[in-house]
Formats: structure tokens, sequence, C-alpha cells
């Protein structure tokens, strides 16, 4: 499409203990998170596979509200509310994570149990694949 301009995508990595958290956030919130035990390519290399049509730069200043929520999460397990993002998912995907992100640091839940807690009593398997699909595992975890 001529005169289309590429979508930006601002990306930074930091390491939180062994692992290399890579970020990715637009203009209008977080987008997407990588996580790797080791890292030989650095954020805009990792998240070039995702988005190969955009315009992927470095920077820390875009992602720190997204790093601000993931180092939380690490130190005390708390995960932020009003962090803005800008992640495309279907409704049920949305009420999925929605779920998840209210179940208390240390606890789990079958696919059965959040399929309810969304609304959906039978979407046990909607649920695994929402989750497969999720792109902030260290904010909807």
């Amino acid at each position: 499409m001529a005169g289309a301009s590429l979508q930006k995508i601002y990306c930074w990595s930091i390491k939180l203990d062994r692992l290399f958290v890579h970020m990715a956030s637009t203009e209008k919130g977080a987008l997407r998170m990588g996580i790797r035990l080791d890292s030989t390519t650095d954020a805009r290399g990792f998240f070039k596979g995702f988005y190969p049509n955009s315009e992927l730069r470095e920077d820390r200043h875009a992602n720190r509200s997204l790093q601000r929520a993931v180092e939380a999460t690490f130190s005390n397990g708390e995960t932020q509310d009003g962090l803005d993002l800008d992640i495309a998912c279907t409704p049920f995907q949305w009420s999925a994570l929605k779920a998840i992100a209210k179940i208390p640091f240390g606890e789990t839940r079958t696919y059965g149990q959040v399929a309810a807690m969304a609304g959906n009593p039978k979407g046990a398997r909607a649920v695994g694949q929402a989750m497969g699909r999720n792109p902030l595992p260290l904010i909807f975890p």
C-alpha cells in the first residue's frame, strides 16, 4: 500500500536472575513479551519474526511501565492493574486473561475452573488455547 506507514513497535530487554525478558510496546500500550533462559539476540531480533512488517525500535522509556510490571511480578508476585495494553484477542480470550489475572499469586486453577470464571464452564479447551496464545505471560500468568 503506497504511502502507508509501518507500525512502530518499541522493544527492550531486561535480565532478571537467569531469565531474559524481551518486551514490546506500541504507543497504545504493552504488546507482547518473550521469556528465554539464554538470549543470543537483542529485543529487535527477538520480535522481528512476530512483526516482520513493523518498524522495530529499541526504546527503554516506551517500555518502562511494562518493565515495572514485570519487576513487580518477580519481586512480590503482584500484577499491576491499569497497565495500558495493545493486544489483539477474541472476547473469550480477553475474558480468560482477566480471569487468570484474578488468581492469587502462588495459587493455581484448572482450565475448567478458569473457563467457569470467564463465563463459559464448558470452555476448558478454549482456555488452553487462550493461554497458549497469551502475549503477556508475566502480566497474565
